[in-house]
């Protein structure tokens, strides 16, 4: 059964099923999705005029908007689609040149085989034909050259072809959907008050969706009168709607809070046309799927969606299919394993000896810093529950370490000093449950302590993936008792194998987890016999080739469906 907001369910029996759910069930003709409009979506006046012409009005880059439509009474600009080319020189590039291309950046592209050819890689911003304001901006932050991601998902997304994305993290996803973004929302008409944004990234907590605002604000500071808001749950609601209903081109939101707007009337889908959703699989985990099917239903007839994953379980491949028009599937380098950039120590140590030897741990590794005069290296330290997380941080301070937690029991003004004071170095510890596994980008990262390991192999490897990021090196540490040994085989395999130059593979998908829950299951209780660390790996699921190069986010399954902001909470 299809989410429906608290405040139309009373009436959701009356809806025909192809209004609530689009008339072919979430797609149209010609690629063209129709998703309802339960949220102020656009719908074409009644009382257009033969040609349906009120005008033009000129978007913020001079470029001229075409007829009009109408969404609850108000007159709309209809959304300008700007022509977007490359450089004269990457338009002379043949197909073996572009493949060439694609292969030096370890870039592979996939279309349907009715879809046009994809564009370009773009190995050069000027090539780009961006924005003169973003193109100061990018100079302004002294960005050189695009990464791989951004190389090739950026002139997709500027030809206005819709994205599928998937890459490593620290690989640069955020501005390769931000930079198109701001750009499109440039070529279309200013922005009044109460009108709704006319671009949406949503985001599944609120460390990332502040992250990705961050990036928003800094490639559209020279943008005259541009305007952002963030929108997640935690912080106050009347500011965010006052914000909202002054007008703002961007909102960056986690599903919940934003849908929460939604229904208060503070904001409208009506001039979105351009549709992000960052790190689709953790919202899906999260129980978000209710809430962004909402969102995408009710979106005007004609949008650009942008999908970004790290992760390409069936649920994802379900959502694509659904909401994505003959998108073009660009993956870049290896998501599936440890990077090799990581050096990973695995030591055994007995449950109530953990804090101790944490201590004796980095006090010798400050120590060593301080002997040759450099600063404390930026280290996470995992731990599995928000009480553990203030008891060890509470345990670093009182040795004279510079540490803090960060958690869902925190508030969100307490998370936020956490993070700053972290980024900047004023605290060299950050201890947090796996609510900073994911989408967390902080930069000089030299170290990730497992005090306790996860429970699956993808989240360890997310975990570890917050250091050694963009071709840094880094160090990662696990502690682990008797209890973890059917995850330490698994993670003993993947180093041997990425010491090999192999890639080990593991299953994505909630069957899969839920398959690879019930084997570590019975090999604790004995029923899964011991197996050597070569043999292990075969006791994952086996996926489709498609998959093997993916990584799957594992589900709590203490949170039902349709969970809210406070939803990641450990």
């Amino acid at each position: 059964m299809p989410y429906v907001p608290p405040h139309l369910r009373a009436g959701a029996a009356s809806i025909p099923a192809e209004v609530s759910r689009g008339r072919d069930g979430g797609r149209s003709s010609g690629g063209i999705r129709d998703y309802g409009g339960g949220f102020g979506g656009a719908r074409r006046s009644e009382s257009l005029s033969a040609n349906g012409n009120y005008g033009q009005a000129p978007g913020r880059d001079g470029s001229s908007a075409g007829k009009k439509i109408e969404s609850r009474g108000v007159v709309l600009p209809d959304v300008v689609w700007p022509k977007w080319e490359p450089s004269e020189r990457v338009r002379r590039l043949n197909e073996d040149q572009i493949a060439e291309v694609r292969a030096r950046l370890n870039v592979d592209v996939e279309i349907s085989p009715d879809s046009a050819p994809a564009s370009a890689p773009i190995e050069s911003f000027e090539d780009m034909n961006l924005h003169t304001s973003i193109m100061k901006d990018i100079a302004f932050h002294s960005y050189t050259n695009p990464t791989p991601i951004q190389a090739q998902a950026l002139p997709v997304a500027l030809s206005g072809r819709d994205l599928l994305g998937c890459a490593e993290t620290g690989s640069g996803k955020t501005a390769a959907f931000a930079l198109p973004l701001i750009q499109h929302c440039l070529a279309q008409p200013p922005m009044r008050r109460g009108d709704g944004p006319l671009a949406l990234v949503l985001a599944p907590t609120r460390e990332l969706a502040q992250q990705i605002e961050r990036e928003v604000k800094a490639f559209s500071r020279s943008a005259e009168g541009f305007k952002t808001a963030i929108v997640v749950g935690g912080t106050n609601i009347y500011d965010q709607r006052s914000e909202l209903r002054g007008g703002v081109e961007v909102v960056v939101a986690t599903p919940g809070r934003f849908i929460d707007h939604l229904q208060q009337g503070n904001s409208s889908l009506s001039r979105v046309s351009y549709v992000v959703l960052d790190e689709a699989d953790r919202m899906l985990d999260m129980g978000f799927e209710p809430q962004i099917r909402e969102v995408m239903r009710s979106l005007p007839k004609k949008h650009q969606t942008l999908l970004f994953s790290a992760t390409m379980p069936e649920e994802i491949e379900a959502l694509a299919q659904e909401y994505l028009s003959q998108p073009v599937r660009v993956k870049v380098g290896r998501v599936s394993s440890p990077t090799a950039n990581v050096s990973q120590t695995l030591e055994k140590v007995a449950d109530k000896e953990k804090i101790d030897r944490l201590l004796a741990f980095l006090e010798e590794e400050f120590s060593q810093a301080e002997d040759t005069n450099q600063a404390p290296p930026l280290t996470i330290v995992f731990v599995e529950r928000k009480a553990r997380c203030d008891e060890v941080s509470d345990a670093l301070v009182e040795q004279g370490l510079k540490a803090t937690a960060l958690h869902g029991g925190r508030s969100q003004s307490e998370r936020e000093a956490a993070l700053r004071d972290f980024r900047k170095g004023t605290t060299s510890i950050l201890v947090a449950t796996d609510v900073a596994s994911r989408g967390l980008d902080v930069t000089g990262v030299a170290h990730v302590v497992n005090l306790d390991l996860p429970k699956t192999m993808e989240d360890y490897v997310h975990r570890i993936g917050r250091t050694g990021r963009a071709g840094a090196s880094g160090c990662a540490t696990s502690f682990y008792t008797d209890r973890d040994l059917f995850l330490v085989a698994q993670i003993r395999k993947a180093i041997t194998e990425a010491e090999s130059g192999n890639t080990m593979a593991f299953a994505t998908g909630k069957a899969a987890r839920k398959k690879e829950r019930e084997q570590a299951a019975a090999f604790r209780e004995g029923r899964l016999a011991p197996v050597g660390v070569t043999q292990i790996g075969a006791t994952t699921v086996r996926v489709d080739d498609r998959y093997k190069h993916m990584i799957a986010p594992t589900v709590d399954v203490k949170k039902g469906e349709g969970a809210a902001d406070n939803a990641w909470e450990d």
